[in-house]
């Protein structure tokens, strides 16, 4: 649902703010390293940053808890967190999650990841007959991979997180993991293997919006204003510079 309001209002609604006589939980991926991550046992990554600054700019009091990406999704539909980050918007997550659309935490590329010697030809989803393409568990690579997935055009091997994904390819359980290119080259650069593992040129998902979230099952006093002030905080940062500052910090394409 888009959300407008006269610059007036909005502006009002943003240096008003309503008062939360809580922390507010939030809860992240615990395997999207940069964007989500743990350093020295205290919450990291662009996304974490971001949040932090959105929320002290707004007044709010956020706490960041990691979970699996399976527990992260219960806990939003449940109400037993406040609101997490960042997701793909679905229709299916709508029915129990309010999406910050005017502001997106962060946009994903997705590629095809292979081992740098066994590289293939991929223009189109047909090129993939035979071949099994490996993915974390609960991974949204849109409508074309998902139809080519229906037709049978090749098979599909899941795993629980981003580690046990790169030790298939590896091993030669798949032939190519389907994977966000930041997170995926992070994780290869810590592990001093990115002369080993390549992506090809194709993008599976190209500058996908991944979104801040709350629980439309939270108990949140007045969370719609909530919500318009945090987009006019995450907004404001991307066009101050704000969001640069943070990701360079982290990606050096920043």
């Amino acid at each position: 649902m888009y959300r407008s309001l006269s610059a007036f209002l909005l502006a009002l609604a943003v240096l008003a703010g309503p008062a939360h006589a809580r922390s507010l939980l939030f809860v992240s991926d615990v395997d999207f390293a940069p964007y989500s991550m743990i350093i020295d046992n205290e919450p990291a990554g662009i996304d974490v940053e971001v949040l932090v600054a959105a929320a002290r700019k707004t007044g709010v009091d956020v706490r960041i808890e990691f979970r699996p990406w399976k527990e992260l999704v219960r806990m939003v539909s449940t109400g037993e967190c406040d609101g997490a980050f960042s997701l793909f918007m679905t229709p299916e997550r709508q029915k129990d999650t309010l999406f910050l659309e005017a502001a997106p935490m962060h946009y994903s590329d997705y590629v095809l990841f292979t081992k740098v010697g066994d590289r293939f030809d991929f223009d189109s989803y047909d090129q993939l007959e035979g071949k099994i393409i490996g993915r974390v568990a609960g991974t949204d690579l849109g409508g074309e991979f998902r139809e080519a997935l229906e037709a049978d055009k090749f098979k599909l091997k899941e795993y629980p997180d981003l580690a046990s994904a790169l030790r298939g390819l590896l091993i030669d359980e798949v032939n190519a993991y389907a994977g966000n290119i930041d997170v995926t080259y992070y994780r290869l650069k810590a592990m001093g293997m990115t002369s080993s593992i390549t992506y090809l040129p194709k993008k599976l998902v190209k500058q996908k919006p991944a979104y801040l979230v709350l629980s439309k099952a939270a108990k949140i006093k007045d969370k719609e204003v909530l919500i318009q002030q945090l987009e006019v905080a995450l907004d404001t940062m991307r066009k101050n510079g704000s969001y640069n500052k943070i990701a360079r910090r982290y990606l050096l394409r920043y």
